[in-house]
């Protein structure tokens, strides 16, 4: 295809988004019924849309055409012949530091990088930035068979980074259902692994993990101690069917119990016991991997924030009546916004004194991962 074609279509697909399905979802489907584009069309058209939401709504003065552009320069994700071919300045700027390009992109186009939103302490709005066009990675946390899976990859020949002991990473393109056994590895964000630091479960503890979504929390806890009593609850019913499968794959089908519950709402009269601690895994932004999903950071607005903090605080007043006295509550978020955490948590506080906490933000960016936000809640003595 011709250049222009790439700019066309990706500026056609821009007017036709409006965040009905992931993006990654919608391109899959809007390039499986039109056959014409072969896997290069399919690259650039996808690189240029992704960048157009990189940059964000306050480069709306800029036309569609440059905004696409500028966007995958930043990413640096296509090849300098794309440029070379587009726009000779940018061409001989593709080299370049994402903060040389960014200031580039202020002083040439009037680019606004400013984040329309309050970040977490500890996370600068350049981090937050440049992060966007970072190159995310996908992870692993190796359970078993540790030797077994390096001699193979190594033997296959597929790149990989060692992280930790037990976690190891790959560029997004890789298959790993083709290379490795199921049950030996989770695929999981180093952020998210993190975040397991925190939690020391101990045999016959009770622990609730109160928004399970994918289960990524309450299968790392049964792997930290499989004697726990643990529970597992989410608002989704299609979401607890998933959880059962993956738990049969690590061979925890008879080691939890879960059930279907709205926690924004009151659950003292639906769970017959309370926990030695609770792992709140709270619905977000996500801003914290808007990396992986730009789109989510265009268009997300002020009342969707609002409508997640109502969430948030609704569901910590309700789960932490449930918490044992002594007892832990883990609050994680995988957002980078104030509002969602500092707010929720310094809130939550003054209306339960008798509580303290403190703070992790979990910053994996450098390695290709996420951030994250973790606050620890205990009962004051």
């Amino acid at each position: 295809m011709f250049i222009e074609a790439y700019f066309q279509t990706a500026a056609h697909l821009f007017e036709q988004y409006e965040v009905q399905m992931p993006l990654h979802l919608f391109l899959k489907e809007y390039f499986r019924n039109n056959k014409k584009f072969g896997s290069r069309d399919r690259k650039y058209i996808s690189e240029l849309l992704y960048g157009i939401y990189r940059l964000g709504k306050a480069n709306e003065h800029l036309r569609v055409r440059d905004r696409l552009m500028l966007g995958s320069f930043l990413s640096g994700r296509l090849p300098i012949l794309f440029f070379e071919k587009v726009n000779k300045e940018l061409a001989n700027r593709y080299e370049s530091s994402i903060e040389e390009k960014i200031a580039y992109a202020i002083e040439e186009y009037q680019c606004d990088f400013n984040v329309p939103f309050v970040l977490t302490n500890g996370i600068s709005q350049d981090q937050f930035i440049k992060n966007l066009y970072s190159h995310p990675r996908v992870f692993i946390r190796i359970r078993k068979n540790h030797r077994a899976i390096e001699d193979k990859l190594i033997q296959q020949s597929v790149a990989f980074q060692r992280v930790s002991a037990n976690c190891f990473s790959f560029d997004a393109s890789v298959k790993l259902n083709e290379h490795l056994e199921p049950a030996d590895y989770v695929i999981q964000d180093y952020a998210s692994q993190l975040t397991g630091e925190h939690f020391k479960p101990q045999a016959n503890e009770s622990w609730w993990d109160c928004c399970t979504a994918s289960g990524g929390k309450s299968i790392m806890l049964l792997d930290k101690n499989s004697a726990i009593q643990l529970t597992a609850s989410d608002i989704r019913e299609t979401i607890l069917k998933n959880l059962h499968e993956r738990m049969r794959v690590y061979g925890y089908e008879s080691h939890y119990v879960s059930f279907n519950l709205d926690v924004t709402k009151d659950v003292s009269g639906k769970l017959k016991n309370k926990f030695d601690a609770i792992v709140c895994d709270a619905p977000c932004s996500g801003a914290g991997t808007w990396a992986r999903s730009p789109e989510q950071y265009y268009f997300f607005t002020q009342e969707k924030l609002s409508h997640f903090m109502t969430l948030q605080s609704d569901i910590m007043q309700h789960v932490i009546g449930q918490l044992k006295p002594g007892g832990k509550l883990f609050y994680i978020t995988c957002s980078v916004l104030k509002n969602e955490n500092e707010d929720i948590m310094d809130a939550f506080i003054q209306e339960h004194p008798d509580y303290s906490y403190t703070t992790d933000c979990i910053d994996t960016t450098k390695l290709g991962g996420d951030m994250m936000y973790l606050a620890e809640v205990t009962q004051k003595a």
